[in-house]
């Protein structure tokens, strides 16, 4: 983009202006140089509308707790990032071992209080799903009528076999991570923890993942506010 502006500022108005300065301007308005994030398509607005208003009434009940859950997948050797800041005639370099080092994080977040659940495995099915449910159900303090786990339609989620224990399903719609927040606690806990991290080994993977979701836990009231429901699509 930035170079396209000082193109067009040149070429259609004529003015002589250098292009580490159109840079620093977009900086100054708060422009960043970002990848996109791919993003599902299919969404069906009929079935998300209604969503949304059973969350509003979710929300005004005082009987209801809502968690949200998800799995996430941890790399340990990631691929290289997209375009980032360099100086010139710097090599970027990500080092990878080539041996698919990796893990699976099922968590669940609570977005009133900001609390936060979550297990490590290596993979994610109905049967490490029907664990995490039985830890939870152990671990976590029921305090209100009614605790919904509203989770997306992975098809273990949607295993007839599970028991759910004290929480009920509610399923979003297809193709909605955006109305998931614990979507967003996982990117932020990506961009502060793997950011250019790289695992030599499986153990050190998982230390470095439990030192991640220990951060999360231990910010409950950041957390409270980076997962905050919203309402409006």
């Amino acid at each position: 983009m930035a170079k396209k502006f000082h193109g067009y500022l040149i070429e259609q108005l004529q003015q002589e202006i250098g292009y580490r300065t159109v840079v620093r301007w977009l900086q100054d308005k708060k422009f960043r140089l970002k990848v996109p994030r791919s993003w599902p398509n299919g969404q069906d607005e009929a079935q998300r509308g209604p969503f949304v208003k059973k969350l509003v009434t979710y929300l005004s009940d005082p009987e209801i707790d809502l968690w949200y859950g998800d799995e996430s997948r941890i790399e340990g050797d990631p691929r290289p990032p997209g375009r980032r800041w360099a100086k010139r005639g710097e090599k970027i370099r990500q080092p990878y071992q080539g041996t698919h080092i990796r893990r699976n994080v099922t968590g669940m977040v609570g977005p009133r209080t900001g609390e936060f659940y979550s297990l490590i495995f290596t993979h994610s099915d109905t049967f490490t799903f029907q664990y995490f449910l039985d830890q939870a159900n152990q671990d976590v303090i029921f305090e209100r009528p009614r605790y919904l786990l509203i989770v997306d339609n992975a098809s273990w989620h949607r295993s007839k076999s599970l028991n759910w224990g004290n929480f009920e399903p509610i399923f979003l719609p297809p193709y909605s991570p955006d109305l998931n927040p614990i979507e967003r606690l996982w990117l932020l806990m990506k961009g502060e923890w793997f950011s250019d991290f790289f695992a030599k080994s499986k153990d050190q993977l998982i230390d470095h993942l439990c030192g991640a979701l220990n951060w999360v836990l231990d910010r409950k009231n950041q957390d409270r506010k980076t997962c905050a429901i919203r309402t409006q699509l």
